[in-house]
């Protein structure tokens, strides 16, 4: 009996073997269908792999990227970056994908299509510009502190270069990397330390000194013009490098140590934060006009100045008009502007010799009248008649320059200078009489009203 169960029991164990066999016979395609499905991200791709791209592009577009190296980390939205899936590459890629599984050398596991993506590099550049005006900081040129007798040593600026930052981002994408650095340069300064070095102080090239009155209303003016040429002074201008007068001394506010002062605004004298400025300006002009440095841009005064002759004065004022000079020198120059008495301003240009003689001469082509202006001003008393502003003639004045340098070169320009009529201003309070005031001075050819009738008959 023992042969007769031992028998029946291998032939069970067979069909139970077989049966398996069976089983496992028509599972496998199953399996295999499981095994070589196409995946995007870790994710199985249906059949209707369009929609279901494009729901990926949805999602993965609010994903973030990370942008180090401006400060601290920003991050963004790959969408907001201009970053998104390609749905009709990934869609040929999973086609091609799907084809090999009939290949010979096919593997039997699934197949991972690792997404890719489409950058707008315009987009891009766009939200990094925003970026690039926040890490902006210029550079700033060495100088000297003659005052102190110290050395300030330039100062590296730094700019975002915006290009490079989305090539870096262009990379990341395709490395399937989270994160990218913004590409942060140095800029150098015009002056740096070492080029200062080489100044030589105790050549002057030129000199001009004007001067003012530190009583009354100069009181206001004498603070502004020391700011004014405290922040000027110990500025080294490189070889072919421009100046901007409103650059350097910046924005005439309180904060930064000016004060209120008359200055010119229309053609009448208001009292202004930063009044007398412009002396300095017109300081420095005359001396790099007698230095023979070039004069870029200037402009001159509504009304001729009593501090220099005419034509050698610049008017400046915050973000409307500035003094821009250029140094035409092989050689960097320095400029020295200081007050050598508690009355006048001086402005030396250091660095070089002399290196040509300068003939300065103006003509008057026109000369136009000006007129009195009675202005009403209710706060004065009834009856009271006050000058507020002294009259003269417009002018149209022509300047000549005559440059003559040690080789027996010359040369000759010539620019203009329009000086405006400026009225005579007399305010009144309410009642005064104007038969009571004096005769119109030469030079006035009519009468302006404001907030007053005319006189009968």
């Amino acid at each position: 009996m023992r042969p007769a169960r031992l028998l029946l029991a291998t032939l069970s164990v067979g069909l139970i073997a077989a049966a398996g066999a069976a089983v496992a016979g028509v599972a496998r395609p199953e399996l295999v269908a499981r095994r070589r499905a196409v995946t995007v991200d870790g994710r199985v791709v249906p059949h209707d792999d369009g929609a279901w791209l494009e729901a990926l592009r949805a999602r993965l577009g609010d994903e973030q990227l990370v942008a180090f190296g401006a400060g601290s980390p920003r991050l963004f939205s790959r969408r907001e970056l201009g970053v998104e899936l390609d749905v009709a590459d990934m869609m040929e890629r999973v086609r091609r994908a799907r084809q090999a599984f009939g290949a010979p050398w096919a593997s039997s596991r699934s197949v991972e299509v690792p997404p890719r993506f489409r950058v707008d590099r315009a987009r891009a550049a766009s939200v990094l510009e925003p970026i690039a005006k926040e890490v902006w900081r210029a550079p700033v040129n060495a100088r000297l502190d003659l005052a102190h007798h110290v050395r300030v040593d330039d100062v590296p600026g730094e700019a975002l270069d915006v290009p490079r930052s989305v090539e870096a981002l262009l990379v990341a994408v395709d490395d399937g990397a989270d994160s990218f650095d913004l590409s942060v340069t140095r800029t150098r300064a015009e002056v740096t330390s070492d080029a200062l070095a080489r100044v030589d102080v105790s050549k002057v090239l030129s000199t001009f000194e004007t001067t003012f009155t530190t009583w009354g209303s100069g009181a206001g003016r004498a603070v502004n013009i020391a700011n004014a040429a405290g922040k000027l002074d110990g500025l080294v201008l490189g070889a072919g490098e421009t100046l901007s007068f409103n650059e350097i001394v910046g924005e005439r506010t309180l904060a930064r140590g000016f004060t209120y002062a008359p200055e010119i605004v229309g053609d009448e004298l208001e009292t202004g934060v930063g009044g007398g400025t412009c002396q300095v300006a017109s300081t420095l002009h005359a001396a790099a006009l007698f230095g023979a440095m070039e004069i870029v841009d200037r402009r001159s005064h509504g009304r001729p100045s009593s501090y220099t002759k005419l034509g050698l004065d610049a008017t400046v004022a915050w973000g409307k008009v500035d003094l821009r000079i250029k140094n035409p020198y092989p050689h960097p120059v320095m400029i020295h502007a200081f007050l050598p008495k508690a009355t006048a301003v001086r402005v030396e240009l250091l660095g070089g010799e002399p290196q040509a003689k300068v003939d300065y001469k103006y003509g008057i082509n026109r000369s136009d009248d000006f007129f009195r202006r009675i202005t009403m001003k209710r706060f004065l008393k009834p009856g009271a008649v006050m000058k507020h502003q002294k009259g003269s003639r417009g002018l149209a004045v022509v300047s000549f320059v005559t440059t003559t340098y040690a080789d027996g070169r010359a040369t000759e320009r010539s620019y203009t200078s329009d000086y405006r009529p400026v009225p005579e201003v007399f305010w009144v309070g309410p009642g005064f009489d104007e038969a009571t005031m004096p005769e119109l001075p030469e030079g006035a050819a009519r009468i302006e009203r404001r907030g007053v009738d005319a006189p009968p008959g």
